[in-house]
């Protein structure tokens, strides 16, 4: 009998299971549209919601995890205005940030630009800001900014931060599967300029909290 190739069948089964998360979330919309805003229900609704959402994106990473790891990922770079990457992700992540009571905004210059996949790019941010939401007392900013020939894409929160156990240094980054800095790693190193790779690194934030930097490499 021939060899069942594992890898190829979850990575299926994950596909299927996110577009029936996406059907849940059209479904979830059509009852909350149906019951109003001001219903005492709603705030409920909305959670849910925002779980489903993380699920879905939790997906998502798995599956660009996957083709990451096994070389079947062919990358897309193009060129971007920060400015309006950053909006965009601040503005699909706010209702999230908005349940948990936190605020989530974003700082760089107008006219910077980068060169990167924006597909994982975007999987990074926002798995990175999932996890800060986990962590945050208030505030998670996202930054973006050039130096020498990397872009650095930052999250930051105002949670506890690091602490000297290198163990708890990935609790705080991670999130509840292990592989959210693994998928972080991977999608930098995959963005390359001639020899030279990107990296993440982890640091204390302005705040006194967390920061996640991704350093991608750019044309000089």
């Amino acid at each position: 009998m021939e060899k069942v190739n594992i890898s190829t069948i979850l990575a299926s089964a994950i596909h299927e299971s996110k577009n029936q998360v996406g059907t849940l979330l059209y479904q979830l919309q059509t009852v909350k549209e149906s019951l109003g805003v001001e219903t005492p229900q709603n705030r409920k609704i909305i959670q849910i919601e925002e779980s489903l959402k993380k699920l879905n994106d939790e997906w998502v990473e798995y599956l660009y995890l996957y083709r990451l790891a096994s070389d079947g990922y062919e990358l897309h770079p193009d060129t971007f205005l920060m400015e309006e990457f950053l909006d965009d992700q601040v503005f699909a992540l706010s209702p999230s940030a908005i349940a948990k009571d936190l605020q989530l905004n974003f700082e760089c210059d107008s006219k910077l630009t980068g060169c990167f996949d924006e597909r994982l790019m975007t999987a990074v941010v926002s798995t990175a800001v999932y996890n800060a939401f986990r962590y945050a007392k208030s505030e998670i900013l996202l930054t973006a900014f050039q130096d020498k020939n990397f872009l650095i894409i930052n999250v930051e929160d105002d949670g506890p931060g690091f602490v000297d156990d290198e163990e708890h240094h990935d609790a705080l980054l991670d999130d509840n599967t292990g592989l959210g800095l693994y998928f972080a790693e991977l999608s930098a190193n995959a963005h390359t300029y001639g020899e030279t790779c990107g990296y993440i690194e982890k640091s204390a934030s302005r705040f006194g909290g967390a920061c996640l930097s991704v350093h991608l490499p750019q044309t000089p």
